[in-house]
């Protein structure tokens, strides 16, 4: 399409407009449809090229994230590590929190 659009173009250049207007006023109108013509496909691809990188980066996040959840949510009320008794007094209880059991220290939430 562009190498018929320059091939366009350089006959229009060669065509004199007060001559032969004709032939330009025709090679004009074919040169116009075809400069739209190829405005309308170069915004169709960019839409589609925007669309597939929106997917696929979504797609990706989901992976990346999603499998982050997924593991917190199954591993949730295993302890990261125990914490002695009585070294941190009333603090032991919030240090459990979300999900330990009293004494152990808990994952945290990354979301």
């Amino acid at each position: 399409m562009k190498k018929d659009l320059l091939l366009l173009k350089t006959e229009l250049g060669q065509t004199s407009s007060q001559d032969e207007f004709a032939k330009w006023a025709k090679l004009r109108r074919k040169l116009d449809k075809s400069v739209a013509d190829l405005e309308k496909l170069n915004s169709d691809i960019s839409y589609s090229r925007t669309a597939f990188e929106l997917k696929v980066k979504s797609g990706l996040w989901f992976v990346v994230h999603g499998s982050q959840m997924i593991m917190v949510f199954w591993f949730r009320k295993n302890a990261v590590f125990y914490l002695p008794p009585g070294w941190f007094g009333p603090a032991q209880r919030f240090l459990s929190w979300p999900f330990a059991p009293k004494g152990k220290l808990s994952q945290k939430r990354k979301l």
